[in-house]
């Protein structure tokens, strides 16, 4: 229905400019299978009203299909996108309660021109998905306008998408694991950090933000964790059958992961098949996890916190309030990002910035890993301070699985090495 009455409408408006406008709702998904169809659908029509109010008469709105939404504007020039883009994202992102729940929708919007873009509806909407699939590569609540070169970004895109399921498949990915090191005493291995790669056969070897922004889109996170996990924890078990004194090794997770009711359980079975514990994973979520307060991701944090499994704040200090949030939630570990450590001993703000934080884990009994150190002036500053871990190129480089009982030998006899210990031992 919505093509048709768009298509009269193009009809009518021969020699007029208009505006076709795609609308994706964030984390839909996660608002319909946490609080029912019954929710989702109440959602739904209030996202639904509120476009109704932010449009004229004349215009067209409908829903395409699950969370998505399109309008077309006729007699609208292309200096009137800013504002009416705007105002559906301003409209959309009022608070929103239904069973007693507050939510607060966020969305993402692509707008194209008629004619300049397209003459037909079918056009005009592709054009307006890709610039929306653009909008949501820069986060929540954004709007894009449609430029020719987003469809090649789109043509890639489905191109790596198509490649990353049957490199799943075909258990085509690689692990590579960067250690981490006790800035005290002997520098005792405090773990590694298992780092996803994938060498395409045409492509060489593809950045991990480029793929794990796919596998979220595409649904292949699940997958791609799953293998991730499983993985790791096989090389776990073969290092320390090789005699390779591993303490744990440190996986990143997806928000998504958490919206699986069954994820949790799915993680203790995985380590019971390969004869692990708990404390042998630490498991590294970011702040977005911290804000997602949906009955299935808390569950999953609890229930892993319960199997004994530690969680570890990735990236800390880059996001949102972290710190309204940070008592909330079972977590063990803060990682430093590297931002700040690269700045530490050149930038005031940056020094005073990483104390505090050193400051905050001290009190909360909490271990700080420090990323991104590739200098041992950097080194020195961060364990003077009393920062207990530290990762990065000072140390080693991300390596496959073969190099690690080396490296973990040569290292061990370059600092006498002393029995294993986490920092808090």
């Amino acid at each position: 229905m919505f093509n048709e009455c768009a298509e009269q409408a193009l009809h009518a408006m021969r020699g007029h400019q208009g505006l076709v406008f795609f609308l994706d709702l964030d984390r839909f998904k996660l608002w319909n299978d946490s609080l029912g169809h019954a929710a989702g659908d109440a959602l739904l029509r209030e996202i639904a009203d509120r476009l109704g109010s932010c449009t004229r008469p004349e215009d067209v709105v409908g829903r395409l299909s699950s969370d998505e939404f399109a309008v077309l504007m006729p007699h609208c020039a292309p200096d009137q996108m800013r504002f009416l883009a705007q105002r559906m994202l301003d409209a959309i992102a009022e608070p929103f309660s239904i069973n007693g729940v507050m939510t607060t929708p966020n969305a993402c919007v692509g707008v194209c021109t008629y004619p300049e873009d397209g003459t037909d509806i079918e056009t005009l909407l592709r054009h307006a998905d890709q610039a929306m699939y653009a909008a949501k590569g820069q986060g929540s609540q954004r709007w894009e306008r449609y430029r020719p070169e987003m469809g090649k970004i789109s043509q890639e895109r489905a191109d790596m998408e198509r490649e990353l399921r049957t490199t799943l498949a075909a258990g085509g990915l690689q692990l590579h694991y960067q250690p981490q090191i006790c800035s005290s005493g002997a520098q005792r291995l405090y773990g590694v950090e298992a780092l996803a790669r994938w060498q395409h056969p045409e492509w060489g070897w593809v950045p991990p933000p480029r793929f794990i922004a796919v596998a979220e889109d595409s649904g292949l996170i699940h997958t791609l964790t799953s293998w991730l996990i499983d993985a790791a924890c096989t090389q776990l078990a073969t290092w320390r059958a090789q005699g390779v004194p591993m303490p744990h090794v440190s996986i990143n997770l997806s928000t998504n992961n958490f919206h699986l009711p069954d994820f949790a359980m799915q993680v203790q079975q995985t380590l019971l098949r390969h004869g692990l514990n708990g404390q042998d994973l630490m498991l590294e979520i970011t702040e977005s996890v911290m804000l997602d307060s949906s009955p299935a991701t808390l569950n999953n944090l609890q229930t892993l916190h319960a199997m004994g499994m530690r969680l570890s704040m990735d990236d800390f200090g880059t996001g949102y309030s972290s710190l309204s949030y940070l008592h909330r939630l079972p977590i063990s570990e803060l990682k430093l990002d590297k931002s700040f450590v690269q700045d530490v001993t050149v930038s005031s703000a940056a020094s005073a910035l990483t104390r505090s934080v050193l400051n905050i884990a001290t009190s909360l009994g909490m271990t700080v890993v420090a990323e991104g150190v590739e200098t041992q002036e950097q080194a020195d500053w961060l364990a003077r301070h009393g920062c207990p871990v530290l990762q990065g190129y000072r140390f080693a480089k991300p390596m496959p699985a073969t190099d690690i009982g080396p490296w973990v030998q040569q290292h061990a006899e370059r600092h006498a090495a002393a029995p294993l210990s986490h920092p808090n031992d």
